[in-house]
């Protein structure tokens, strides 16, 4: 079994980034937005396999690692992180779910995960249009809309972790796992 990572959950001095008001840590929006991009990733790793590690509570967090992901799982993983800080700035700005307009620019903050799902859609409508389908790009919507609900059912969750990495905490993928199951099970109130 994996060691944890050194994780502090309370922190004397803030990092770089972060700021001290009256005896409580303010993070940037940029380790808030990488909290809950790792957090995305963390759990859409685990809703296709993730079973061991840890996301640590970094500015630089990525979830988990690329080889305890499997090849066909990475699209959604990389999709799962754009979709959580889309999702996070969507809330911040009184709008419900995730609009295209917000997806869209999370891609471009994270261009090696639009990297990946942009990799994965070119190779489906290429195997689409060798089996001669005639409209190979409808079919790529379809799966970003079931992405979509699976990712909107896992809310919760995802802000349950990112609220955990922000705390200085880290969280391994067997708690990601129950709180997966909790919630597919019966509905998780967080």
């Amino acid at each position: 079994m994996q060691e944890p990572p050194r994780c502090v959950s309370v922190k004397a001095r803030p990092s770089a980034g972060e700021e001290q008001i009256g005896g409580a840590v303010q993070h940037s929006d940029a380790q808030v937005t990488a909290a809950y991009h790792a957090a995305g990733r963390g759990v859409a790793g685990v809703l296709r396999g993730w079973t061991e590690g840890f996301i640590e509570p970094t500015v630089e967090a990525v979830g988990p690692a690329w080889p305890t992901v499997t090849e066909s799982s990475r699209p959604f993983v990389a999709y799962a992180g754009v979709w959580a800080t889309a999702r996070r700035h969507g809330d911040l700005a009184g709008e419900p779910g995730v609009s295209d307009r917000r997806l869209t620019e999370a891609m471009c903050a994270h261009p090696g995960d639009a990297t990946i799902v942009g990799a994965a859609q070119l190779e489906v409508a290429s195997v689409l249009r060798a089996a001669g389908a005639a409209d190979e790009w409808g079919w790529l919507a379809g799966v970003g809309t079931a992405w979509r609900a699976e990712l909107e059912q896992m809310w919760p969750v995802v802000q349950h972790v990112a609220v955990l990495l922000i705390a200085g905490r880290c969280v391994s993928a067997a708690r990601v796992r129950r709180l997966t199951d909790d919630r597919l099970v019966g509905g998780l109130a967080i």
